[in-house]
Parts: structure tokens; sequence; C-alpha cells
């Protein structure tokens, strides 16, 4: 991985993320993911090792545990 970003050529810093994407219809969410974030921009890098993983959470684990999630609709006054 690069310690620079490709975007404005700031450094980089390894830090942790939760990821949260829409997989059929469910909302599944990924705590302390390492990520590598630029100091400058804020733009956030993943090595290739952390996205094959994310996509096994995605689509093949099990969950360690699971929250209800309240849902509202915005209607116009």
């Amino acid at each position: 991985m690069n310690d620079r970003c490709f975007k404005c050529g700031g450094k980089l810093e390894k830090k942790e993320t939760r990821i949260e994407k829409w997989v059929n219809d469910k909302l599944i969410v990924i705590e302390h993911v390492p990520v590598f974030e630029c100091v400058e921009c804020g733009e956030r890098y993943f090595d290739a090792d952390t996205s094959l993983k994310l996509d096994e959470y995605f689509y093949e684990k099990k969950p360690v545990k699971t929250i209800e999630v309240p849902v509202f609709e915005y209607k116009e006054s």
C-alpha cells in the first residue's frame, strides 16, 4: 500500500472505521475495519486483503450480533 493519497498526495494514516452496506434489502454493519485515511483530504483506502475479507462479511459470514433499527418515512408538512 502506498503511503500517499492518490487524490491529493497527503500522508495516509492507518485507522479503524465502520462500514455500512445494504445487501439484499438488509443493512450490514462491519465494525473495526482497518483503513488508510488521508490526513489532508480524508480520502479512505482499503488494502487488498481487507477488501477481499469485506466481501466475505457481506455475503458469507454470520453476524456476531443483530440490532434493531428504527425506520422513519419523511413526509412534507
